[in-house]
């Protein structure tokens, strides 16, 4: 997908792009960055652009919580139980980072938040960890992540339990 239409990118957005292959090599991670000419800032962007089923598309959230910063990954077809997270991790207090504070920690804006944040807490839901492939942020806009979850799980060493409840129809 990488072509003459391939967004210019900046040296931060390069440099970025660079890290995540090199981690994702050393890893010896199967995987794939997509160049598209659209941005995709959500599951939904994803679905509808034919990168794959909604359940594929893997979201990253950055949380505060009272134990430091962690990153949520989640299927597309889901939504963050904050209760369920609360209980599994003992924590008191677990929010949504805004979005100054997502770009101010992890160097992307919100919707293009990378899957692998190396020396941040990664947790994968259940429901994502059972796919075998899944779509998700590199951290710079009008490029996507596809990757082995099996692999997403090696190379963050998330921690992987069900946080996650369905979204509503409508």
């Amino acid at each position: 997908m990488n072509d003459d239409h391939s967004p210019r990118l900046d040296p931060a957005e390069q440099a970025r792009l660079d890290r995540l292959r090199h981690i994702l090599d050393e890893a010896r991670a199967e995987y794939a960055i997509l160049v598209h000419a659209q941005a995709v800032n959500s599951a939904e962007d994803g679905f509808e652009q034919g990168f794959g089923s909604l359940a594929a598309m893997a979201p990253t959230f950055l949380l505060r919580s009272d134990r430091g910063w962690l990153c949520a990954i989640i299927s597309g077809e889901t939504r963050l139980a904050y209760r369920k997270l609360r209980r599994e991790l003992g924590l008191k207090d677990v929010a949504l980072a805004s979005p100054e504070t997502v770009l101010q920690v992890t160097g992307a804006a919100v919707g293009t938040m990378s899957l692998v944040n190396p020396g941040l807490p990664a947790l994968v839901d259940a429901h994502l960890a059972a796919m075998d492939t899944v779509y998700g942020g590199c951290g710079v806009p009008q490029h996507t992540l596809r990757i082995r979850v099996r692999d997403l799980i090696a190379v963050t060493q998330a921690q992987v339990f069900d946080f996650t409840v369905p979204k509503e129809a409508g």
